[in-house]
């Protein structure tokens, strides 16, 4: 394959050069084939013991995100392909349409990568906000084993939605976690029933007061992560806390953060 993994516009039309900027700088083999880079990952290694900022980590989940679902077809040809077409063949037709497609608004990213927390926190609530963690709906359209409900409550289907934000267990972690750092306990009873967990944040980030919005997020991160890992633990050590002792780790994170992190006086 003759396609350049860095230089060439083949993931989602755009090139990874543009969408990894910072990353790009970082890597020594600019010029390598997709193929090269894909082979076991090769990418990934090539960037190992040089990612060393926020910056860093934020440009590695996006791209790594954007690959996940890319697989090369053996003795097949590089080929230049229009993405806008069924049939995959440029038309001014389709050009001129796509200039009036609607622009949907992101995800505010410094709502994660400015939160006071851990990166692999914040690496896990990247991958969770584009709703590509590894839960049991994500398993199914993979076809993967799978739990067919949620191992928290023994309720629905899981997914990244319920099980952070829906699940009655969940709820109580966040009641409780909200109430020892003196947040509104209120942020996690809204109104209406939430669809997106990216919208939700920013809509509860929001209410809070700017100079507490970053200890939030990470709270917010926080109480994620721990309610994640007690997802896992039941699944793979068929070990379980009860949503006190969820929250209390979730407690002892942030404390954790924020010890090693303030300031001597």
């Amino acid at each position: 394959m003759k396609t350049q993994f860095w230089h060439h516009s083949w993931v989602d039309g755009e090139a990874p050069r543009n969408l990894a900027p910072h990353l790009f700088e970082l890597v020594r083999r600019k010029n390598r084939s997709v193929q090269q880079e894909l082979h076991n990952q090769a990418w990934i290694r090539a960037l190992r013991g040089r990612i060393t900022t926020t910056t860093h980590v934020e440009e590695f989940v996006s791209l790594w995100i954007r690959l996940q679902n890319i697989q090369l077809q053996p003795g097949m040809q590089d080929s230049v392909v229009w993405k806008w077409t069924p049939d995959g063949k440029y038309s001014t037709r389709s050009a001129y349409q796509i200039q009036f497609q609607v622009s949907f608004r992101k995800f505010r990213p410094d709502l994660i990568w400015k939160a006071h927390t851990e990166n692999k926190c914040k690496f896990f609530a990247w991958i969770l906000v584009q709703n590509k963690i590894l839960t049991a709906n994500n398993l199914q359209l993979r076809n993967w084993p799978h739990q067919d409900h949620c191992v928290l409550c023994n309720g629905p289907l899981e997914s990244g939605l319920h099980l952070c934000l829906l699940c009655p267990l969940a709820k109580e972690v966040w009641t409780l976690v909200l109430a020892w750092e003196h947040f509104d306990t209120n942020l996690i009873r809204p109104q209406t029933q939430p669809t997106e967990i990216r919208t939700r944040w920013e809509q509860v980030a929001a209410t809070v007061p700017r100079q507490r919005r970053r200890h939030f997020n990470g709270v917010a991160i926080y109480t994620m992560w721990n309610i994640w890992k007690e997802r896992n633990r039941r699944i793979f050590q068929n070990v379980a806390m009860d949503a006190r002792q969820v929250a209390f780790k979730a407690k002892e994170d942030i404390y954790m953060r924020s010890r090693v992190f303030s300031n001597p006086t």
